[in-house]
């Protein structure tokens, strides 16, 4: 296989430093492998950028922000980036921690909706890495969803993909006209996201945790038109209607999170993530029958 081709590498090639292992999954501006870095002899998760876009600058800068963004932050629940770059065959590359594990969307797709305490265990986590970088970077990640929420095998949650993140000093200054319509904030979809703040990505937390608890997003469907209408103008069902014996203040705490005006939400991750520990929710059920994976593409 031609190097400059960064798709379908084959198993025991190696890339800067980097042996191929596997193919781990791929998405519209990637692919993911699993690879052992040579010099350390640690097994990583290897993005590819995809041979259709390396030579559009726009996807290049994004590619590389998110190399960016993650290596300002330390979190234990933010998966780690090591290392990016660009061979001299033209392969643009981002090594990052190997999680062996499996995404929140695909553990939804086998099991459907996720117990309510290990659902907002995870929240939990996710909720202190974006408080976490809120307040060391201002960090907002751009593109929440269950898709780039990990699980791996000891039930630790790990957040993925900051190729749309904004972090203090390290922002990207491309368009920015992506976004997951399933999950997208009214602010997102008219294209009146403020630069700093994070209000856009509590609305996608709440929509992600909404779909984590029901076993589907709170406006479902094919169409996206629909679904964005949708968000800028209907209410989702409420979730006590929904799901069997949720704890009280559940569904109001996500109806909260949801609400069409930025202002009437929680103001930034310092108070969601206070509001999910004062719901009490004890220890979780853990979680079982995970896939390998690794961060999404």
């Amino acid at each position: 296989m031609s190097e400059q081709t960064g798709t379908n590498i084959l198993p025991g090639t190696e890339i800067a430093g980097y042996r191929i292992e596997r193919e781990l999954g791929r998405g519209s501006m990637a692919v993911v492998y699993r690879a052992v870095q040579l010099n350390l002899q640690r097994p990583v998760a290897l993005k590819v950028l995809s041979a259709e876009l390396a030579s559009n600058h726009e996807f290049v800068g994004r590619f590389f922000n998110e190399a960016r963004a993650a290596a300002a932050l330390s979190h234990a629940n933010i998966i780690q980036a090591y290392d990016a770059g660009q061979t001299d065959g033209g392969i643009y590359y981002f090594a990052m921690e190997y999680v062996e594990g499996e995404t929140v969307q695909d553990r939804i797709r086998r099991d459907g909706a996720i117990p309510v305490r290990t659902a907002l265990r995870m929240a939990e986590d996710i909720a202190d890495a974006l408080n976490y970088g809120w307040q060391r970077q201002r960090l907002t990640h751009g593109d929440i969803k269950p898709e780039n929420v990990m699980v791996n095998t000891e039930g630790e949650t790990k957040l993925a993909d900051f190729g749309l993140a904004k972090v203090a000093e390290h922002d990207f200054t491309g368009s920015d006209v992506m976004l997951t319509p399933l999950y997208a904030s009214p602010e997102a979809i008219r294209g009146q996201l403020g630069k700093g703040d994070c209000r856009g990505d509590i609305y996608s937390f709440g929509a992600s945790l909404y779909h984590m608890l029901v076993g589907h997003p709170p406006f479902p469907g094919q169409d996206t038109e629909t679904v964005l209408e949708r968000h800028l103008n209907e209410q989702p069902a409420p979730l006590d209607g929904l799901v069997a014996d949720l704890p009280h203040g559940v569904s109001a705490f996500v109806a909260g999170l949801l609400e069409k005006d930025a202002a009437k939400r929680p103001q930034d991750w310092s108070e969601v993530l206070t509001r999910i520990r004062d719901l009490g929710h004890g220890k979780a059920t853990p979680v079982r029958k995970l896939r390998m994976g690794a961060a999404g593409a």
